[in-house]
This record gives C-alpha cells, structure tokens and sequence, in this order.
C-alpha cells in the first residue's frame, strides 16, 4: 500500500488538521507547507498529488508515538533508512504503541468497522515476519484498521 493512502486515512480517521500534522513532523525538523501536505493527502489522480516516501511516513508515526506515550528518556534513537519499506503490519503495530492499545481494543476497534478477527489471527498480524505463524496484513484490513481506531478513540472521548 502507498504510503499516501495510509496518511489520507490516518489523518481523516484521527480528524488531524493541517497544524497538528506540521505539529507531528516538527521534531523532525521537516517543514511542510499547507500546500505541501495538501498535495500528500490527494489522491493520485488529483491535479498537484505529491507521492509521499515511506520513511517520511516512518517519521509521522514514529512522532505520533512520541507525542501520544510521551519519548522514553533512555532511548537511542535510530536513524531513519530513506530506502527503506514500511509494511502495514508495520503501521499496525506503530498504532498500537502510540495509542497503547491492547488486545481486546483492537478486537473491539476492528468490530467498529465490522471486522472480527480470532485472537490467533490477530496475534499472527503483530508477528515478525518470518515467524511460522506471522500473517501479511492486507491493503483493505490496514485502512479498516485505522478507521476503527479512529471510531474507537471517538467513543472514548465522548
């Protein structure tokens, strides 16, 4: 999945305006215009669609952990590799951290979007590839994943 569509849904989900966006890539020092993001929240057929690389939205999430948990004070922290991939079991588990979810959050966020999955099924998502059990996240799953994180927050706050 593009790194695009998981911003897209991530920043509608999470009802992030442009300011808190600039907000979260701040620590990295990276600077976006209004247009800018603009652009990286359209859609590819969109007139001025900017493709966004995948380290730029490693940074976005791991920002978002920080801001939500706060920044662990003995952490080394890692540089980013501008070449590398970010797969969407890797999104799902970045969420998880920054929103300190559990088990049963995420079964009950997914149950948001009607989406049941069994605890093995689950677990298999949060595996390290290569693990016998580990299962691929689908494009679909990620972006219903996010809308019900999105929809479980909401009820929270309410």
């Amino acid at each position: 999945m593009r790194a695009n569509d998981i911003f897209r849904k991530l920043t509608q989900s999470l009802q992030f305006d442009t300011l808190k966006i600039k907000t979260l890539f701040a620590p990295a020092s990276i600077d976006l215009s209004e247009k800018e993001i603009t652009n990286l929240l359209k859609t590819d057929y969109q007139p001025g669609f900017e493709t966004m690389p995948d380290y730029i939205l490693l940074i976005f999430l791991n920002n978002l952990i920080d801001e939500c948990r706060g920044k662990k004070l003995d952490a080394v922290v890692e540089p980013v590799n501008k070449n590398g991939k970010i797969s969407n079991n890797d999104v799902l588990k970045k969420l998880r951290i920054a929103f300190n979810l559990h088990e049963q959050d995420l079964r009950e966020a997914l149950k948001l979007v009607t989406i049941e999955l069994t605890k093995s099924d689950l677990s298999a998502l949060f595996r390290k590839a290569g693990h016998e059990h580990y299962k691929a996240c689908d494009d679909e799953l990620v972006l219903d994943f996010i809308e019900g994180i999105g929809k479980l927050l909401q009820t929270r706050k309410a």
